[in-house]
């Protein structure tokens, strides 16, 4: 069996740097933008995706195990200590923290996290994170069952074997049965006042321009939060934010803040840290000419000039993408370099060898037109979709062109308005077009989303597999890498579609957009930051990691002597 203990939490606090406990200033109110509204809704409920999800989750909610994906070595134990997924991949045993209390001071027991299961299979419509019962008739979902084995620990069991089931399973936010066994209808239930087990579950204030909510003094980190109380002012518009936040009355938020300077200008305490975050590549349509050709995405991977694309085309906000392999930095800690190296070249501009490579595949100017086309004659005509208004995007396709005509392809930019531009896609009704791809907690989730050849149905084609190439070899690995929870196979595995890729080509990788994330050291300390990355350190709603990120945050020694 495989097992992760507290040891994992312990290695992430001393990455930290942070000083011991009694040393840490306490006091305060952290004032955070998690998301843009016209006006605060008083709800609470942790599976509410427009509202709870952004105030509820790991603020006031608890998840079991959060997945550290900026360090995957060190996984974040939350209300479970460890897990224990068994040797045949079929069930997942969670050991739970002892001594947690409710807000209200119930204790939190396997019998909560047992209701919370079983919640979920008679509230289908309730959904709860990481909680999927298995359907005879439609075969999806994969829990067939539940089990309380004492008080502070319980086993899932699955249908099929997985050995990343632990991830969803882990990412489960606990509802306390004594609440909400009362709750016939939990979807539409608004949870105004929530009984709890995280460090901010006081609602002290609520309007609709504001929400503030403070500490648990029920709380089981006894010496956390260090901060007093979490204020969510109520902005409805990106440059509402940005003014706010550029006269320091704004902690921490992540908005598409793209002058970063005039916003630095402000204040010496005005920060920001754009990571990686998913990869932006151009999707072509390889069920024709001129993409079906591996010759010419070979060229045309080595015709973009991707200096410029992040020098100008996207501010100097985006991070470059070192091989070609769909995915960026974000998943940094799966490459192995060695095996990757051989295709590196694919990611750096260089037009003679791409011409060169064009010519020895035949596809040159046949007819004195100046263009080149196919060997068999057909010239080559395409448009690389952007939709109009999206700027750093535009900019980046525009030149991409100009890159291709540089060496005789006629490509050109088409900006369609965004209805158009997503409406194409699931009908296969298109050339190329420049597309993110979906961030996971491992980059399995990413993957399968590329290649997965269920996406790949004309008439239904998914945002991430539109590309249309279906690479058989590719989701033998990825199935290989459900199957072990050994980290070093799962590295082997991702080695092997890393490779596939990079010698298929489906998509031209182009760089990572950045994860958007600003924050004001003028009253607290304690960020992640590049000097710090102890954490991803976006405060939005669906980043688990926040919860450490809080409750690492204190007052700094000069603002404490001032109060």
């Amino acid at each position: 069996m495989k097992k992760l203990s507290t040891l994992a939490l312990t290695a992430l606090t001393l990455a930290t740097g942070s000083s011991i406990a009694q040393d840490i200033p306490k006091g305060g109110e952290l004032s955070v933008i998690t998301k843009l509204t016209d006006a605060h809704v008083r709800n609470f409920n942790p599976y509410n995706d427009a509202v709870g999800l952004y105030f509820a989750q790991d603020f006031i909610y608890e998840m079991l195990w959060i997945p550290n994906i900026m360090h995957p070595d060190q996984p974040i134990p939350v209300l479970a200590t460890s897990f224990d997924v068994a040797d045949d991949l079929k069930s997942v045993t969670y050991e739970l923290r002892q001594g947690v209390q409710w807000s209200d001071g119930t204790p939190f027991t396997a019998d909560d996290v047992v209701f919370t299961v079983e919640y979920a299979k008679a509230h289908p419509d309730y959904n709860i994170r990481g909680i999927n019962w298995y359907n005879e008739d439609t075969g999806e979902g994969s829990i067939i069952g539940v089990k309380k084995n004492n008080d502070h620990s319980v086993t899932i069991y699955i249908d099929e074997p997985n050995g990343l089931a632990y991830l969803g399973l882990g990412q489960m936010y606990p509802l306390p049965k004594h609440v909400f066994e009362k709750i016939d209808d939990p979807k539409n239930f608004r949870n105004e006042n929530p009984v709890a087990t995280g460090p901010f579950t006081n609602v002290e204030h609520f309007s609709p321009t504001m929400v503030k909510v403070c500490r648990n003094e029920n709380y089981w980190q006894g010496d956390k939060p260090y901060i007093d109380c979490i204020k969510f002012p109520q902005y409805s518009s990106n440059e509402q934010a940005q003014a706010a936040a550029s006269l320091g009355e704004v902690d921490w938020l992540g908005v598409g803040l793209t002058n970063v300077q005039a916003y630095s200008r402000k204040s010496e305490h005005n920060k920001y840290w754009y990571s990686a975050g998913g990869n932006t590549n151009l999707q072509l349509n390889t069920t024709k000419a001129p993409f079906n050709n591996l010759a010419f995405r070979q060229a045309m991977s080595i015709a973009i000039n991707r200096q410029d694309l992040h020098d100008f085309a996207t501010f100097g906000l985006t991070t470059p993408t070192k091989y070609p392999i769909g995915t960026g930095e974000f998943y940094a800690s799966w490459y192995n370099e060695e095996r990757l190296e051989p295709y590196k070249y694919l990611m750096e501009y260089n037009p003679e060898l791409a011409m060169e490579i064009l010519d020895e595949a035949g596809i040159v100017d046949q007819n004195g037109d100046g263009w080149r086309d196919m060997p068999n004659g057909e010239s080559i005509d395409f448009k690389i979709s952007v939709p109009s208004g999206w700027t750093d995007w535009v900019n980046s396709v525009m030149q991409i062109a100009e890159n291709l005509q540089d060496i005789g392809i006629d490509a050109s930019a088409h900006t369609p308005d965004e209805n158009a531009w997503f409406e194409a896609v699931p009908t296969g009704d298109f050339d190329a077009y420049i597309m993110w791809t979906h961030s996971n907690v491992v980059p399995w989730g990413t993957y399968n989303d590329l290649f997965n050849p269920a996406d790949m149905e004309p008439g239904a084609l998914s945002f991430q597999a539109m590309h249309q190439m279906k690479i058989p070899a590719i989701m033998e690995s990825l199935d290989a890498f459900t199957r072990t929870v050994d980290r070093e196979e799962q590295l082997q595995h991702i080695g092997d579609v890393h490779e596939l890729v990079a010698q298929n080509l489906p998509v031209i990788s182009l760089f990572a957009n950045p994860e958007w994330y600003q924050y004001n050291t003028s009253r607290f300390e304690g960020w992640s930051n590049a000097d710090n990355p102890y954490v991803r350190p976006m405060v939005h709603g669906g980043t688990p990691e926040r919860w450490q990120h809080v409750l690492n945050l204190h007052l700094r020694s000069d603002q404490m002597a001032q109060k």
